[in-house]
């Protein structure tokens, strides 16, 4: 059962990348918690935060390291924990 709904694509945090934002929606009476996920470059999913108390900024440096490890060439980006 689908409990994930998309709130909103960022795409214009940062260049190259689509965050995307959703919220969880069986716990309406509380804060609801949030999930971001980003396709970086074409490559879609990475993990990047899930919870109630998240940092646009962390979330924004995180997918630009994601990104120019990419455009760097760096295979090993996509062996760590974030990549689905």
């Amino acid at each position: 059962m689908k409990t994930w709904t998309i709130l909103a694509r960022h795409k214009t945090w940062v260049e190259g990348a689509t965050i995307s934002e959703s919220v969880d929606e069986k716990y309406a009476g509380e804060i609801p918690a949030r999930r971001f996920t980003a396709t970086i470059r074409g490559f879609q999913n990475w993990r990047l935060y899930q919870g109630n108390k998240w940092n646009i900024k962390a979330l924004i440096q995180r997918v630009r390291e994601i990104r120019d490890r990419i455009d760097a060439k760096d295979e090993s980006v996509f062996a760590e924990k974030g990549a689905w």
